[in-house]
């Protein structure tokens, strides 16, 4: 019996070993490929000043089969079986979560003293796990894959597993940043347009790279509002005085979007003189001595005009519209239209006609009185009438 009882528990051991093993190999990849593998490109690219790029799919395989070869060194160490096999992981998972939280430029923050202290905490699991008594016998039941000792095991991975999500990076906007810069590097516009489209969150840096995704496509002045926007039009570029950085893409893409260089230029813009030093260069500079150079481009006139929405210059906006688009032009872009038909609200004296537009204005003013409660005015508002221009003036 005795021999019948130790082998039912060997296999039983196995069977736990097999299970943990493949659902932390399969979790371990797909955190790392899917979710963590833009932010991992992000952190070695700046830590390496860099010089070295971080390429998803090896990194994913190689750190899991580090992490696998770490539990496999801790279990030859510990022998931990048992209902107490999964305890074998935690260093593999403590190493994963701080991989995970890396963040540019590189702080220990908590890790200096919560890293010991949690390997500390490990190590009193692990030498009390060895000196329990065996929970009562569990006999021939304990080697099937529905035994109370598996489930013990996949409980305490999948603690372990929200432990280790709870202290990475999973910031939104961090991820949607990262994403839409590798996917824009590998020209993608279309991925770096769709992730977090919905989303409400943003910054000047991820509204920086949504706007030059679209101008890329031709879209600027249509589209934009969509988004949420963040910032002014001094965040559009990354230049003197704006808020927006890159994390990982080279700024040469956005010059070269332009087919102009801060670097490039010199000489006086709007009056000023201007540096050769792009670090000296604001974005009004820089778009004055792209008109200045005879520029004018698509990219360029839509970055300006768009500017000015962001910043509420309807004044500035509509004195500057006609020099790049006839106003009774149907191809003129909705925000264009959306601005027009709003600042013939305010200037009665000036004329615009597009029956079509004035028509969604007055529905969108109409709601003031359809919905007297402000809590549910505006969330009717958002439903019928987020991603147009109005929004965006009145409630963001």
């Amino acid at each position: 019996m005795k021999r019948r009882h130790d082998r039912y528990n060997g296999e039983g051991n196995i069977t736990i070993r097999v299970v943990c093993a493949v659902l932390f190999v399969v979790f371990t990849f797909c955190w790392l490929f899917f979710f963590q593998g833009d932010m991992l490109a992000v952190a070695q690219y700046g830590l390496s000043g860099g010089k070295t790029h971080y390429n998803r799919t090896i990194g994913a395989v190689i750190c899991t089969a580090v992490l696998l070869g770490i539990h496999l060194l801790v279990y030859a160490a510990t022998r931990l079986s048992r209902r107490s096999h999964a305890l074998t992981y935690a260093p593999s998972m403590l190493l994963l979560a701080f991989v995970s939280s890396i963040s540019v430029p590189f702080r220990w923050g908590n890790w200096l003293w919560a890293g010991p202290l949690l390997l500390a905490l490990w190590g009193g699991a692990v030498w009390l796990s060895k000196r329990m008594l065996p929970i009562g016998d569990e006999g021939r039941r304990s080697a099937g894959l529905f035994s109370r000792v598996m489930w013990m095991n996949l409980l305490q991975l999948s603690a372990m597993m929200a432990g280790m999500a709870a202290v990475s990076n999973t910031n939104a906007v961090d991820h949607y940043k990262a994403h839409a810069e590798v996917s824009l590097m590998s020209g993608d516009v279309d991925e770096a347009l769709h992730v977090g489209r919905r989303s409400l969150e943003t910054d000047e840096s991820l509204t920086m790279l949504r706007i030059f995704a679209l101008s890329q496509k031709g879209q600027l002045a249509d589209h934009l509002f969509e988004y949420a926007v963040s910032g002014s039009s001094t965040d559009m570029l990354p230049l003197e005085g704006s808020r927006a950085r890159l994390m990982l893409m080279s700024d040469t893409l956005l010059w070269q979007h332009f087919g102009v260089s801060p670097d490039s230029m010199a000489g006086t813009a709007g009056g000023d003189t201007i540096s050769r030093a792009r670090g000296r260069l604001t974005v009004a500079q820089y778009l004055d001595s792209l008109e200045c150079d005879t520029l004018a481009t698509r990219a360029y006139v839509d970055y300006r005009l768009t500017g000015q929405l962001i910043d509420r210059q309807l004044d500035s906006f509509v004195v500057a519209l006609p020099r790049y688009y006839p106003l009774d032009a149907d191809s003129l872009p909705r925000h264009y239209r959306e601005a027009l038909v709003l600042y013939q609200q305010t200037d009665t004296l000036f004329i615009y006609n597009d029956s079509l537009m004035l028509s969604r204005w007055n529905d969108f003013h109409a709601n003031d009185s359809i919905y007297p409660n402000p809590s549910e005015r505006k969330i009717r508002t958002e439903e019928q009438f987020r991603g147009t221009y109005w929004y965006y003036y009145y409630l963001r």
